[in-house]
């Protein structure tokens, strides 16, 4: 077991990688992002794209509350990863979808 994470901060960023490493699972290898720029490896459009949305959505079922708390966690990644994308604009691609 890794390192405890000392403060909020590096225990969301640590949140945020498990969350990262857990999309292959979750998406059965399948259109997963491309890092840093968080384009879709398959079909190249922003991700999560369309495909992503619905197996996403396929694996929570019913759970949006635990869906968007997962997409939120893959959010602080891409927060950090893209800087110069504003906030909003990744909110409402990661997490906005899920209502």
């Amino acid at each position: 077991m890794g390192e405890q994470p000392t403060t909020v901060r590096a225990a969301r960023a640590d949140l945020a990688q498990r969350s990262a490493r857990a999309l292959g699972e979750r998406l059965a290898g399948e259109h997963l992002p491309g890092r840093p720029t968080w384009d879709c490896g398959t079909c190249e459009t922003p991700w999560p794209c369309d495909p992503a949305r619905v197996r996403l959505a396929e694996t929570y079922g019913e759970n949006r509350v635990s869906l968007s708390m997962y997409l939120a966690s893959l959010l602080d990644a891409a927060l950090v990863e893209m800087p110069d994308t504003p906030a909003a604009e990744l909110h409402e691609r990661f997490v906005s979808w899920t209502r």
